[in-house]
């Protein structure tokens, strides 16, 4: 029922948006996805998708009150090179297995994708029977899992998941080693079905660790140390711009990229090169 409503939400929220899904894997307590995002309005589309999820699982799972997601938790890393994006939707497809869950990644039995799904699955659900109103909303919702632009532009569907397929092997056979590092006992797929939603984990949570913003691969340093430059140039011309605003200039024109400003208050916003 979870992969259901997952799917269903997913597909009445990112085609509206113009977002392209390329995979999306849903573990027990939080989501991974790889999309293309136009018009900057990833904030958009998080929100709509993370308020429908979490008031659809309250009602699933009679949570009368207290919070669906952790505050503060959301990780939105752009992908600033074709070796990222592959690195990453390797790396939404292996997360049960480095999580130590299942021995291979085909054996997840929530949402999840292989490597020959992307540019041919299309997923689909049907309404859930639970909190989305009948006469409100489609009866049905499908979203297809698309190649990237980046391996779109190979012109080549095959060779762009042979790419994807050694990259989610790469990481899978490092994700086993992790586990049997940490010593871990894989669960499996029937051990992963048979637990109960209300199970909360006693292990405790690694605090500290860094959240990237943006991400380059492996062997693209150059890449990297650019993005984060741009980043940093962004920042800088967003706080300056802020400023000006705040002591009353409403002709300031914010940098591109900027979307809070320019969608709630009207600001004026530079265009990409």
């Amino acid at each position: 029922m979870l992969n259901a409503l997952f799917i269903w939400v997913l597909g009445v929220t990112a085609p509206r948006l113009g977002i392209e899904v390329h995979v999306a894997t849903v573990m027990s307590t939080h989501f991974h996805m790889v999309v293309t995002v136009p018009h900057e309005n990833v904030s958009k589309f998080m929100e709509r998708l993370d308020f429908r999820l979490a008031m659809a699982l309250r009602v699933l799972r009679r949570f009368v009150k207290g919070v669906v997601w952790a505050p503060g938790k959301l990780s939105i890393v752009e992908l600033v090179t074709p070796q990222a994006v592959v690195e990453a939707i390797a790396y939404a497809i292996v997360n049960p297995v480095k999580a130590g869950l299942v021995y291979t990644a085909s054996d997840w039995p929530g949402v999840t994708a292989s490597a020959s799904d992307i540019g041919r699955r299309v997923l689909s659900a049907g309404r859930p029977s639970f909190y989305f109103r009948p006469d409100r909303w489609a009866a049905t919702a499908s979203v297809p899992l698309v190649l990237p632009p980046c391996l779109r532009a190979l012109d080549d569907p095959e060779r762009a998941r042979a790419i994807l397929a050694a990259e989610v092997a790469h990481q899978e056979a490092e994700a086993r080693a992790y586990v049997k590092e940490k010593r871990w006992k894989v669960w499996g797929r029937h051990a992963v079905v048979s637990v109960s939603p209300y199970r909360a984990a006693k292990s405790w949570e690694e605090l500290g660790k860094l959240s990237p913003h943006i991400a380059a691969g492996r062997g693209q340093t150059d890449a990297r140390l650019a993005a984060i430059r741009e980043l940093k140039e962004f920042r800088a011309a967003y706080r300056a711009a802020l400023a000006r605003w705040v002591a009353g200039d409403r002709a300031v024109v914010f940098p591109a990229g900027t979307y809070w400003m320019r969608v709630h208050h009207g600001a004026q916003v530079a265009g990409f090169d």
